[in-house]
């Protein structure tokens, strides 16, 4: 039996019970895999959900100025879910579309005119909530879910920029 130094350090596959494994490439090859992961999964969301294609058009230029409410959820795509990491406003000229800094990789702010935006307004999960469903884009298409109190909020912040403002007055108007 071979008998090594006190604070030898090996690197073998063979190690015999009083020796030591340098574990220190750990420390920095397991944080470097850790955040490579986490730039590609950012990546592919933003290109996948379709927010990287909205980017090309719609990129906020300037620091949004409309009423906005942040750590919000939304659903890109149908399945691309943004869980309480939204900042979301709305304003009569256009919606704006934000990523909470943590998240922002890939995601720049979008400010997207009303004029670009359809929306389909209903019911989600089992009728429980309130949903709203923008498609974003004349070319591109994306659609954009926001549900709950969130709907409320920007069709008032939108006030006669919201898409069915004018169907929504006159449903009212029908019903007095």
């Amino acid at each position: 039996m071979e008998v090594w130094p006190p604070g030898t350090r090996l690197s073998g596959t063979m190690l015999g019970m009083n020796q030591q494994l340098d574990f220190t490439w750990l420390f920095i090859t397991v944080p470097v895999f850790v955040l490579l992961v986490l730039v590609g999964v950012f990546f592919l969301i933003s290109r996948l959900g379709g927010w990287a294609l909205l980017t090309r058009r719609f990129r906020a230029s300037d620091d949004w100025c409309g009423e906005s409410w942040g750590w919000q959820s939304g659903q890109l795509r149908g399945w691309c879910n943004y869980n309480h990491c939204l900042n979301v406003g709305a304003s009569p000229e256009a919606l704006y579309l934000a990523v909470q800094i943590p998240f922002q990789l890939f995601h720049p702010p979008l400010v997207i005119p009303w004029s670009e935006i359809e929306v389909e307004t209903g019911k989600y999960f089992f009728g429980f909530y309130d949903s709203a469903k923008f498609r974003v884009g004349t070319e591109e298409r994306v659609t954009v879910r926001v549900y709950g109190k969130l709907v409320d909020r920007v069709r008032q912040a939108a006030g006669r920029g919201w898409p069915l403002y004018q169907i929504e007055q006159m449903e009212k108007q029908t019903r007095i």
